[in-house]
């Protein structure tokens, strides 16, 4: 008999219990909604928070539960190429108009090259609120092993032959290679800068910025990376001004770009060296004044 009123006591228990937590979720008009319906991610961004916006006053909780789905031609799977801390997130009571929960997911950074992956987040099911506009967001995760664009970026050496009034005579000189990381720039994945000081010596040594056009097929596994030639490269006082002029093989300058081929090497290894074709020259143009230097033989090496 003392069980059975034992077993009695904890079922009322239990019922008032559940009975009180219906009632600590909120009841005033309240919505629920990814703030994006599509989010891009790099591969290498750690932990990345997708936000939920809640517009509305709370006067108790609101709980809601998330489900992913795999979507599009070369699908995220979760737990492999990413992860999820939480699928089931609340917001307490808040006097405040708006507020946000984060869906934290981890992505996994793997070795492979791939296609950007992608997956989707959606709002199953919701306590204390109704869903809003964008119930779902799709999120798309950047491949960075085939991001080789950035992998150019640090410290190299440009080496080769230079010819001026003296003759020529081997050179080499430290270069930093960098370029913009705003995957929303039309120069991202596509142009780089390069700052050599003091690359040439006409009297003074000269310091020297310009850009290489950069390019890479995933499928392939090669690019080409070559000198821009007609810009301004760099300067001397107010009177000197410089640019770079290839010199075609009838010796003709033009400003045609100055190209190198490279290409992934063994288990997709980065190049440690791209060599320029041996035909190809550069020549150190002063409008005006003609041609101060050539270089021929041209190589970068990463440092």
């Amino acid at each position: 008999m003392k069980y059975i009123k034992l077993f009695m006591l904890l079922a009322v228990v239990s019922l008032f219990a559940a009975c009180s937590s219906d009632d600590d979720y909120n009841t005033n008009e309240t919505t629920v909604s990814f703030a994006n319906n599509a989010i891009t991610t790099k591969e290498s961004a750690g932990i990345v928070n997708i936000p939920i916006n809640v517009t509305g006053l709370r006067n108790g909780d609101i709980s809601l539960r998330i489900v992913t789905e795999e979507v599009g031609a070369n699908p995220a799977k979760e737990d492999v190429n990413y992860m999820i801390t939480d699928k089931t997130l609340t917001l307490k009571a808040d006097t405040l108009q708006s507020g946000v929960i984060n869906v934290e997911v981890k992505m996994v950074d793997d070795d492979e090259i791939n296609e950007n992956r992608t997956f989707k987040l959606t709002i199953a099911s919701v306590n204390g609120a109704t869903v809003g506009t964008n119930a779902s967001t799709t999120i798309t995760i950047r491949d960075n092993d085939a991001a080789f664009y950035e992998k150019f970026f640090g410290k190299w050496t440009l080496s080769g032959n230079i010819e001026g009034s003296t003759g020529v005579s081997p050179f080499s000189k430290d270069v930093t290679i960098s370029g913009v990381t705003d995957e929303e720039s039309a120069d991202y994945n596509n142009i780089l800068t390069v700052s050599a000081p003091g690359l040439v010596n006409v009297g003074v040594s000269v310091d020297c910025e310009w850009h290489f056009r950069y390019s890479f097929n995933t499928e392939a596994k090669t690019g080409t990376l070559g000198f821009i030639c007609g810009e301004i490269i760099g300067s001397y006082g107010d009177a000197y001004q410089w640019m770079w002029a290839s010199i075609s093989a009838n010796n003709q300058l033009t400003i045609d770009d100055v190209t190198a081929p490279w290409a992934l090497g063994e288990n997709d290894a980065f190049p440690s060296t791209i060599t320029f074709p041996e035909s190809a020259k550069l020549a150190f143009y002063q409008p005006g004044n003609g041609v101060w230097r050539i270089f021929s033989d041209l190589k970068l090496t990463k440092k």
